[in-house]
């Protein structure tokens, strides 16, 4: 909660982050003890999403979406930071792991919604895996089959496409490791 020396405000803000939280539970499957909002999240659950405890979602100054499709399961795990403007959609899975922060504006989707060459052909979905401990920066996307392994980095603006080892800083598009995540 933001803390001013202006009673009022403070009153607005604690009413605006219950309500977030109760539209978060009203929405999920399962949430978690600790899980905050800060902001109107859109949530559009047609299948199953399931948030551990300590969750965050920041949806100002742009709200953040979570969603799934009729089969689709969006798992999140302890202590997880979710920044303004993302966007995360599972048809098939998405798993997030413990301690992972995703930032401002990245993009995850486990279906590419139609194929490239016919926007009439229904894409496939391919679930996506995020271990714990991960950063991902802002302005990044994770497609349909990526798997990120336990402690990696990702740089902004990359565009994860297939799986990035355990530990590593990936960047570019498509990602490619360049080094230690520790050393960044």
């Amino acid at each position: 909660m933001y803390f001013t020396n202006n009673p009022l405000t403070e009153l607005r803000s604690l009413l605006s982050e219950r309500l977030a939280s109760a539209i978060l539970r009203r929405h999920c499957d399962t949430v978690g003890d600790g899980a905050t909002v800060l902001g109107r999240p859109v949530i559009m659950n047609a299948g199953r999403i399931e948030i551990a405890s300590g969750f965050m979602l920041s949806c100002s100054p742009v709200p953040s979406h979570l969603a799934t499709g009729s089969s689709g399961r969006l798992i999140v795990g302890r202590n997880v930071r979710i920044s303004s403007g993302a966007s995360l959609f599972a048809n098939e899975l998405i798993e997030i792991g413990d301690e992972t922060t995703i930032g401002p504006m990245a993009i995850v989707l486990d279906i590419d919604f139609h194929e490239v060459k016919s926007r009439d052909s229904r894409g496939d979905a391919r679930p996506i895996r995020i271990g714990r401990g991960v950063r991902i920066g802002s302005g990044v996307v994770i497609l349909r089959g990526a798997v990120i392994g336990d402690g990696a980095h990702i740089g902004p603006s990359s565009v994860v496409a297939r799986a990035v080892p355990p530990g590593v800083y990936a960047e570019g598009v498509p990602a490619r490791p360049i080094g230690h995540a520790h050393g960044w």
